[in-house]
């Protein structure tokens, strides 16, 4: 008999699937694997499997808005994402595949490597 993987397991390879046909791009990377991070029960692997949601989709409305933000301000500021501490990028990801940050998940991992700069943009 074939075994079938579980939500939590389909969850995780569609975020990895979405991961590894962008290879440069290395935001896209860590927002999938802080996403990843999340899918610990079968109600949130669900929110994640959302035919209407993705990865790329989420990332690029993230890129657009820094983009525009970013041309909004030109004043030489280095960071210019949603926000410049990633915390806001973090919360956009999470509100768009209708999640809460995972308590378990440890809170210096959300924030390292998430502070979205102009340049990863561009």
């Amino acid at each position: 008999e074939v075994l079938t993987m579980g939500k939590i397991e389909d969850a995780i390879k569609k975020i990895n699937v979405e991961i590894q046909k962008e290879p440069n791009e290395e935001v896209l990377a860590k927002i999938g694997e802080y996403i990843i991070d999340q899918i610990t029960t079968e109600e949130v692997a669900e929110k994640i499997l959302a035919e209407d949601k993705s990865l790329k989709k989420i990332y690029g409305e993230i890129k657009e808005e820094a983009y525009k933000k970013a041309l909004k301000e030109r004043n030489g500021r280095n960071c210019v994402g949603i926000g410049c501490d990633g915390e806001d990028t973090i919360n956009r990801v999470l509100k768009y595949f209708g999640l809460t940050a995972n308590p378990q998940a440890p809170a210096e991992e959300a924030k390292k490597g998430v502070c979205v700069s102009l340049e990863d943009f561009l």
